[in-house]
């Protein structure tokens, strides 16, 4: 009988997310590639405040928008905390990573590089940029992932996205692609939230059930992907971690702090790649109307299932298989 229903639900639940895709419009911001901190030194730490794609360019905006014409921005590095943790650095290696997509593909097509506008004009398709290594070596748009080792500060590194729109973006996932470089490399990655003790800049991600900000060091992914060489597509659902909505308010920012940890070799390295965030704007902190920032915040008709879809999507958690769980506020 378990069985029946719970086939039952998931059938259902995916219907409805199909519903819910042909209205609900999601935004992403995501890194491509790394640009070391110091041109030219791959071992300098990342310091990176150009995404290559984003979902959010509008040539002609209404109201606040951020520099380059996009309503997010996103940051690694030096810029994206107080303290400002940059990991070990640039790696150049074609072989591994690249991707085709942010995190975890499967049934989530707006996840797919080639779906997201790019960040410099909004145009559509998205680029692929250094896929495969066919820009040379120190190009700005060349091959890499971020680079972390065992080492001190070396196995940190900071990220932050900041909405320059009029409207509240409900952050939902946080994509990414690991590797774990091999037996000696640190092989647990944890994800946590900043705020206070001097590691933020203002940062303000808001829980809708409470209204209140995520507390400093919350846990937003934690994993251990077992002994290298292995690679991992992660999607993690901040509703889930949080059991409410979160959302990012007018003006407002949210920063993390990316730990490998658990390495048998100091030197040994793993990497992040294809790093996005993943939302929708809506017209208040009530989430109820979603707008389209770059349609001059035309609101959209959520699909007869965006509620249970929404859950769902929300579900498929860090390793993309579907995870029923209650509907949080």
């Amino acid at each position: 009988m378990k069985r029946v229903f719970a086939g039952t639900i998931i059938s259902i639940g995916f219907s409805l997310v199909m519903a819910q895709a042909a209205t609900a419009q999601d935004f992403l911001v995501g890194f491509q590639t790394f640009l070391p901190c110091v041109t030219g030194n791959q071992n300098s730490g990342i310091c990176d405040a150009n995404p290559q794609s984003n979902g959010t360019y509008d040539a002609t905006p209404v109201g606040g928008i951020g520099p380059g014409n996009v309503y997010l921005t996103a940051v690694i590095g030096t810029d994206a905390s107080s303290v400002g943790r940059k990991g070990r650095g640039q790696q150049r290696n074609n072989s591994f990573l690249n991707g085709e997509g942010f995190g975890s593909e499967p049934g989530n097509p707006e996840r797919f590089i080639v779906n997201v506008p790019n960040a410099s004009d909004g145009s559509l398709p998205g680029t692929r940029f250094g896929a495969f290594g066919t820009t040379p070596l120190g190009a700005p748009n060349g091959t890499s992932s971020w680079k972390f080792s065992g080492s001190g500060n070396e196995r940190e590194g900071d990220v932050r996205i900041v909405n320059h729109s009029d409207y509240y973006f409900r952050l939902e996932f946080f994509n990414f692609d690991a590797r774990v470089g091999n037996a000696n490399s640190p092989e647990t990655l944890t994800i946590k939230y900043l705020s206070g003790d001097g590691t933020t800049k203002d940062n303000n991600l808001t829980k809708k059930n409470t209204g209140t900000e995520v507390v400093n060091l919350k846990n937003i992914f934690s994993q251990d992907f077992g002994d290298g060489p292995i690679v991992s597509n992660v999607s993690q659902s901040l509703g889930e971690v949080t059991e409410t909505q979160v959302y990012i308010p007018p003006g407002g920012a949210a920063g993390f702090r990316v730990i490998w940890t658990d390495f048998q070799a100091e030197a040994a390295e793993s990497q992040l790649d294809n790093i996005a965030f993943q939302g929708k704007f809506f017209q208040s902190a009530a989430l109820i109307t979603e707008v389209d920032p770059t349609a001059g915040g035309t609101p959209t008709v959520p699909g007869p299932g965006a509620a249970l879809g929404w859950l769902l999507i929300s579900a498929l958690g860090v390793s993309g298989f579907l995870r029923v769980r209650r509907l949080v506020a």
